[in-house]
């Protein structure tokens, strides 16, 4: 595997804390010019502005585009990815500057203890962990398919204790079959498993490789809102927790394989493949939650 991704073009989502922002500093490094989506304002641009610095890729040149020669080797576009309508219109303004993306790393994600509907009917997570991410790749799909892109679905080994099985798809995407905020954020981690096999399936030939990885146990900001019954049990445990670096590495060990030599539509345990779950390795359920998604992104089928 090369060391460098001179050139290369990514956007990475959730990318001012944790392991996006460790992904984007390391994508850096390596030559990539990359897009940071980001849902507040302030923190986006903190770290725009601590990454340039840290980086030495700071805007000098005064003009340009993300992408563009001469332009600015990193930027921030902000987006509420729980909201559709957000996923869709940031999606536009990066396909509107960008030609073709080599690395797409889906990774924002949130943890909540109480059952919140997006502003589209749909449970929080599920909305922005899952949803959002089957939405915003589609509607990049020929931007990838222009880079041969790789796409990186930022999972988790909690999908094994997920499941898509125990209640109708409509009712857990909708928070009607609510069993508190680590099962929901299990359901979604399993989405984004099945979408990466489905992604493998149907994409084959068409240059593009998606696979779901398990970035390693670490001590992220989606900790500190963990459901208020959770905290006490992780507090001891937090010195043994991984820093977010190990999970930037991971996604790193996905992005530069341009030989496709991990394959596609596979799931990783940080950077071994591993068998996911049998329900994530259950092919109709695989494609029932993706003609599904069709229904609640209201979008016709492109990808």
């Amino acid at each position: 595997m090369s060391n460098s991704l001179l050139g290369q073009v990514a956007v990475v989502t959730g990318a001012n804390s944790g392991v996006g922002r460790s992904a984007t500093e390391m994508l850096l490094r390596a030559g990539a010019h990359v897009t940071m989506v980001c849902r507040s304002q302030e923190r986006g641009e903190q770290a725009l502005a601590e990454l340039r610095h840290a980086t030495g890729t700071a805007n000098k040149s005064g003009g340009g585009r993300v992408g563009e020669l001469g332009g600015p080797r990193v930027a921030l576009e902000l987006a509420d990815l729980s909201r559709q309508d957000d996923v869709r219109q940031v999606a536009d303004r990066i396909a509107a500057r960008l030609p073709a993306i080599d690395i797409l790393v889906n990774n924002a994600g949130i943890l909540r203890g109480r059952r919140v509907l997006s502003v589209d009917g749909f449970e929080l997570t599920f909305a922005t962990n899952y949803l959002s991410h089957f939405l915003l790749t589609r509607l990049l799909l020929d931007r990838l398919e222009a880079g041969r892109g790789r796409v990186v679905n930022v999972s988790s080994c909690v999908h094994r204790v997920g499941s898509l099985r125990r209640a109708g798809l409509d009712d857990i995407a909708r928070g009607r079959a609510w069993r508190g905020g680590m099962q929901a954020y299990s359901d979604s981690k399993l989405a984004n498993v099945l979408f990466t096999f489905e992604s493998g399936r149907r994409w084959t030939g068409r240059g593009i490789t998606a696979n779901a990885l398990h970035p390693g146990v670490l001590w992220t900001g989606i900790w500190n809102v963990a459901p208020r019954a959770l905290r006490p049990l992780i507090r001891p445990f937090s010195r043994l927790l991984k820093k977010p670096e190990v999970g930037g590495a991971a996604v790193m060990y996905q992005v530069r394989d341009p030989a496709g030599d991990s394959g596609s539509g596979r799931y990783f345990n940080m950077q071994v493949a591993k068998n996911p779950s049998r329900q994530a390795q259950d092919p109709a359920l695989a494609r029932e939650l993706w003609e599904q998604s069709l229904v609640w992104t209201a979008n016709v089928e492109c990808g």
